[in-house]
């Protein structure tokens, strides 16, 4: 099953799953990153320092919900195996997890608690995807 628009619609980036898959990601790794950054400098200590992500609220008010649309849209636009695109948006999140963990000069310590992350967080957003798709089958034309 194609998604439901075609290439000569404007999304077409949609289109190619690789594509869509590296938006996912690199949605992922901009909203750890950026959080991040900004609980570095909402911290009122003196310099930047940085922060993990969920430490701050505005991680889950703001960021998981993008991301849940995020995941909801790609399934609306590729609703064939949606679960993947959970896959992807996870694997830029635990890519900016690693990242800001090394910043901070954890290591590789939080080894276990990023694979624990990561498979909660995969199976929280395969539920949007899984509802973008369902919509996106109910509304596609079917072919009698």
């Amino acid at each position: 099953m194609r998604g439901v628009y075609g290439s000569h619609e404007p999304f077409s980036l949609f289109d190619s799953p690789l594509s869509l898959g590296g938006l996912l990601a690199a949605t992922g790794l901009l909203i750890w990153m950026a959080l991040a950054a900004w609980g570095g400098l909402a911290a009122g200590e003196a310099g930047f320092r940085l922060r993990e992500a969920w430490d701050l609220p505005t991680y889950f008010y703001v960021g998981l919900p993008i991301m849940a649309l995020a995941v909801g849209a790609a399934a609306f636009f590729r609703p064939e195996r949606p679960w993947r695109w959970a896959l992807w948006l996870v694997v830029g999140h635990q890519l900016g997890v690693m990242v800001v963990g090394l910043g901070m000069q954890s290591g590789l310590s939080l080894m276990i608690l990023i694979i624990v992350l990561a498979v909660l967080l995969a199976a929280g957003l395969a539920i949007p995807a899984m509802i973008g798709a369902t919509v996106a089958r109910k509304l596609a034309p079917r072919a009698y």
